[in-house]
């Protein structure tokens, strides 16, 4: 390679981003990976959350951004041994870097295991990890990225749109959300709250999955968000908590809905509203959780027999699926883009 450093934006601080030059690593000091060229790299609602405080996600200096598309550029023997990589292979690459041998992982729940814990101490993860580890690229707002031989990576067609391939692990998230962990299926009712790049995601997914019903919850402010959201399949979008209810109401001759997914605060407000808009027996899916005790109305909860599910992430499959139909290029992504 010709290059011997990387041009990186790196969160100094809070509200705080600085260009640098970072030198790419030397891969005989290294041989656990490679190097990503960094076609592109989606912007998260995290990154914005993290970007905007001291404290998070991780110590600072850091390069955030783990939406990663990009193109092997250089690979140690052993990382194309055991990432079964070669140069010039198009690839998106997940945030997690998980040990690989953990219970967890070997149940293929790899993005529970704590070696690529968010917050835990040595863990590695794109997009969090700060610059002070070695070798310091672990962020996709930059020119090149760390390709570690732990990365859970699927392979991209030259054909697929870079700034569509951005959009795969939101999109994932939603069809995990939505469609899995939610149960939504053909015929069903299901409320989104918060319209922001998650919760339009979950409406991709639920209008796929069949969903007779989708409403969708936002703030004053989000009126571009809202209609966004109704013409991705929405049958309500907007900010009266009272008029959805109603709606949902007339819409399942009162048996309300049969999921609530809460991407917005994950506060005693929203909660109450999701279980005042839920049948009995439906799922309350916890998609955000504020720092501190959140009160939670149990006997609501168990009278109407309630599943809380706290969300995490996407598994591979999650994360597959949302390639192929990316791939099919039949879902309305541009309006995301």
């Amino acid at each position: 390679m010709s290059h011997k450093s990387a041009c990186a934006a790196v969160k100094m601080g809070a509200s705080t981003t600085e260009i640098q030059e970072l030198p790419l690593p030397d891969l005989q000091r290294h041989p656990e990976g490679g190097l990503l060229r960094v076609e592109a790299t989606g912007l998260c609602g995290a990154d914005v959350m993290w970007y905007s405080r001291a404290d998070e996600p991780t110590d600072q200096p850091a390069i955030l951004g783990h939406h990663i598309v990009g193109v092997v550029e250089e690979l140690s023997d052993r990382a194309a041994s055991r990432l079964s990589l070669a140069v010039g292979d198009r690839i998106l690459i997940e945030e997690y870097l998980p040990c690989g041998t953990c219970v967890l992982c070997r149940e293929g729940d790899y993005r529970f295991c704590p070696q690529t814990a968010l917050g835990d101490p040595g863990a590695l993860r794109y997009g969090s990890t700060p610059v002070a580890t070695e070798p310091g690229l672990w962020g996709g707002y930059s020119e090149y990225a760390f390709l570690h031989e732990r990365s859970v990576w699927h392979r991209l067609s030259p054909e697929t749109s870079t700034e569509q391939a951005t959009l795969i692990l939101p999109l994932s998230n939603g069809i995990q959300w939505v469609q899995w962990d939610g149960g939504i299926g053909y015929g069903d009712t299901v409320v989104i709250i918060g319209p922001g790049q998650h919760g339009l995601c979950g409406v991709i997914a639920a209008q796929a999955a069949g969903a007779a019903n989708i409403v969708v919850l936002g703030l004053p402010g989000d009126e571009g968000r809202l209609e966004l959201a109704r013409e991705l399949g929405a049958a309500f979008a907007g900010v009266d908590t009272a008029a959805a209810l109603e709606m949902i109401r007339d819409a399942t001759d009162g048996q309300l809905a049969d999921a609530v997914l809460d991407m917005a605060a994950g506060t005693t407000a929203t909660l109450e509203f999701g279980l005042d808009a839920l049948r009995t027996g439906g799922r309350l899916l916890a998609g955000v959780w504020p720092a501190g005790a959140t009160p939670i109305p149990l006997r609501k909860l168990a009278t109407k027999r309630i599943t809380l599910r706290p969300l995490r992430g996407h598994s591979y499959e999650a994360v597959d699926a949302a390639r192929r139909a990316v791939e099919r290029g039949n879902l309305p992504l541009d309006l995301l883009c």
